[in-house]
């Protein structure tokens, strides 16, 4: 295919010989989502669109040795030099354009909200953070620790709002790329409760916590979708479990007995960690010599696997219904369309199964879910009126695991007692 860069068009020589080998070259996809990190990170100045520059006019040959484009200012060159993981920036104006250089430094994407001042960004590795904010910063130490970890994804995305805007910032972004977020500021105050309503509302993402003070997440208990995690605060635990755990294929692992790189294990007494576990925290302990989180569930107690199943289920049976209807011409409104519905929700909770989000009915050996749908001639006037179909449903039980153990042993002994 002719490559085209500027105003030449290059196609391909001609080959002299018989035989034409085309290459090619097949990359991974992005991870998208239910593993992903987001770092909400406040700052004091809200962001701003910076206005579009008007590509300059090419250069007569002769006509002088210019520096570059003049009409751009310096600071546009790198969009977020001034930045820098501060609260205090002089100016906090970016373009949604990305560059050639914030492409090679590794920036992914950009979204400034013009309405709420905040900016929303995704890097691929620690070196493209530290372009904007610096090593040692309070971002970066949450990177740091989120990409030290094995199963990081192949992104972090950071989220730079203004105070009282969190509301309104989190509702425009909150079906970007993301699942998990954690505060840079491990600080429990009214935003974080804040962001935990918002999870618990809508019952698609998570919001983890750290601190090293039991007491600060009394208020956050009875929470499906908050993550208590005690643990000292000179280590991101909270970054460093969404990046040990959470890219793994949903249904196939549980967050305890998982080891993190980077975070050392408390010393806990007995009591200490029943404290914790029934405050419904995860705590990082270390048992037979080996580091491991302590049990992996959510403030209300409900394990963060079976939620994060739950999650997948509901994305991905919306996904699969709505590339039925966008692939389709047509989806008769008969017994005919009423199967294709039921086809794609029996086919997402079959996956599920298999990847151990559904439990395995022992007597058949297969995946224990029932998808129910009703003919249209139960359907309401109005749902046929407005050509709505709601008579499909779905059932399924949750796969469980085991997180502990008791055996009965019994030894058989020579000894001959009165």
């Amino acid at each position: 295919m002719p490559n085209k860069i500027g105003s030449n068009v290059v196609a391909p020589f001609e080959r002299v010989k018989d035989v034409n080998v085309i290459m090619t070259t097949l990359h991974p996809q992005p991870l998208i989502g239910l593993g992903n990190l987001l770092l909400v990170n406040k700052v004091d100045k809200p962001a701003t669109l910076k206005p579009e520059t008007a590509t300059p006019a090419a250069t007569p040959t002769g006509a002088g040795t210019g520096t570059g484009d003049s009409t751009t200012p310096k600071d546009a060159q790198n969009q977020d030099k001034n930045d820098k993981g501060s609260t205090t920036s002089s100016d906090r104006a970016f373009s949604n354009d990305l560059s050639n250089d914030d492409r090679m430094n590794g920036l992914l994407k950009r979204k400034v909200d013009t309405a709420t001042g905040a900016v929303y960004r995704e890097y691929k590795n620690l070196d493209a953070v530290t372009v904007d904010y610096p090593e040692n910063s309070p971002v970066w130490f949450k990177a740091n620790s989120y990409f030290a970890q094995a199963n990081h994804s192949d992104r972090i995305a950071i989220l730079d709002y203004v105070d009282g805007k969190l509301l309104d910032t989190l509702k425009d972004f909150w079906y970007y790329n993301w699942t998990f977020m954690a505060f840079v500021d491990n600080t429990i105050n009214d935003d974080v409760i804040l962001a935990s309503n918002i999870c618990e509302s809508n019952q698609d993402h998570f919001l983890v916590l750290q601190s090293n003070d039991l007491a600060q997440f009394t208020q956050f208990y009875g929470q499906n979708y908050t993550i208590g995690l005690k643990h000292d605060l000179s280590e991101a635990m909270d970054t460093a479990v969404v990046g040990a755990v959470a890219t793994k294929t949903v249904g196939s692992c549980t967050w305890k007995f998982k080891e993190l790189t980077g975070i050392t294990p408390e010393d806990l007494t007995t009591q200490e960690r029943v404290g914790i576990e029934n405050s419904h925290c995860i705590a990082y302990i270390q048992v037979d010599g080996r580091s491991e989180t302590a049990e992996g569930f959510s403030m209300s107690g409900e394990y963060i696997d079976l939620l994060h199943g739950e999650i997948w289920v509901k994305v991905n049976i919306g996904n699969e219904l709505q590339s039925l209807l966008q692939d389709n011409d047509k989806i008769p409104y008969d017994n005919t369309g009423i199967s294709m519905v039921s086809a794609r929700i029996n086919y997402v909770l079959d996956l599920a199964w298999k990847q151990g989000i559904i439990q395995t009915n022992d007597d058949t050996s297969k995946g224990m879910y029932e998808v129910t749908t009703t003919p249209r001639s139960a359907q309401s006037r109005d749902d046929l009126s407005g050509r709505h179909y709601g008579g499909a449903s779905f059932t399924y039980h949750a796969s469980s695991a085991i997180h502990s153990l008791t055996i009965h042993g019994t030894v058989d002994s020579d000894t001959i007692m009165q």
